[in-house]
């Protein structure tokens, strides 16, 4: 009996699947980006980016977020579609908190391609026309908007980095020697920035081999918005800004700060800016 049962038992799970209904996979595509770049004008400053990844809508459906060096996929059923893709950031340079950069254009197509096929394409942003750009120093100019800071008692001024520490042109450099205690530079003038508005960001290029605080002057009173690491190399970051201007919503204009201390481990700290962008929407 438990011989015949079993026999049943499987006769009847070989009938079960071969009447079962094979869906075929939907007809697709891929776009593999061959280069993901920034373009600007003389009026947006420098096109360094750091664009990570890729947000795929397809016909206004979102797809997927993909790292930059990844295959996108496009599920087509055959047919034309629309293709928007947006450029993602790690917000505040932290991986669990990534989105899309509103700043820039959305990169659009509108094509057919072969089901299988794999298309090489260049993947290029531009900064959209509803961005304010407040505050743009490369360092590479005649004049420059970058000063020591007469607040927390700075015990520095900052100079130009040598040709070997520089990132792109000219870049500052902002040190601690001997009794020197506090680094604090800041923009020389004050602006004016929106608070009911979270998209309020500073982009800057920077290495160091201290930490390091970005923050928003409001008078005397500075409101931190951001503790960055050290880095040997040059790295990319974009900082949201708001918070810190939230905090002080009486302020009228604002300063933006970067301050750094000396520590018992690091008798000769040192960070480098370049490519400061003061941007809103």
């Amino acid at each position: 009996m438990r011989f015949l049962f079993l026999l049943v038992l499987i006769i009847n799970l070989f009938l079960l699947n071969s009447c079962k209904k094979y869906v075929p996979a939907e007809a697709a595509f891929f776009i593999k980006p061959s280069l993901v770049s920034v373009t600007t004008n003389t009026t947006q400053g420098s096109g360094s980016h750091k664009i990570t990844d890729l947000w795929l809508y397809v016909d206004g459906k979102f797809q997927g977020a993909y790292p930059t060096g990844n295959l996108l996929p496009i599920i087509t059923k055959n047919e034309k579609v629309k293709i928007s893709i947006l450029a993602g950031i790690k917000n505040n340079g932290i991986s669990g908190t990534r989105l899309s950069w509103v700043f820039y254009d959305i990169f659009k197509l509108d094509t057919l391609v072969e089901n299988g096929k794999t298309i090489e394409i260049p993947i290029k942003y531009k900064y959209n026309s509803f961005t304010t750009f407040a505050w743009l120093e490369n360092f590479d100019g005649t004049g420059f908007s970058l000063i020591k800071s007469t607040v927390n008692n700075s015990d520095t001024t900052w100079k130009f980095a040598s040709p070997a520490d520089s990132f792109e042109g000219k870049s500052a450099e902002v040190g601690l020697t001997g009794n020197a205690l506090i680094a604090q530079v800041e923009s020389a003038i004050t602006y004016t920035l929106p608070q009911a508005s979270s998209n309020v960001y500073l982009e800057i290029n920077y290495k160091s081999n201290q930490k390091f605080e970005v923050g928003v002057l409001a008078g005397n009173e500075t409101k931190g918005a951001l503790i960055i690491n050290p880095t040997d190399t040059w790295n990319k970051i974009y900082i949201q800004l708001a918070n810190a201007v939230n905090m002080a919503p009486t302020a009228s204009a604002h300063k933006i700060y970067f301050r750094m201390y000396k520590t018992s481990d690091n008798a000769n700290p040192k960070m480098f800016l370049d490519n400061i962008k003061l941007v809103y929407l």
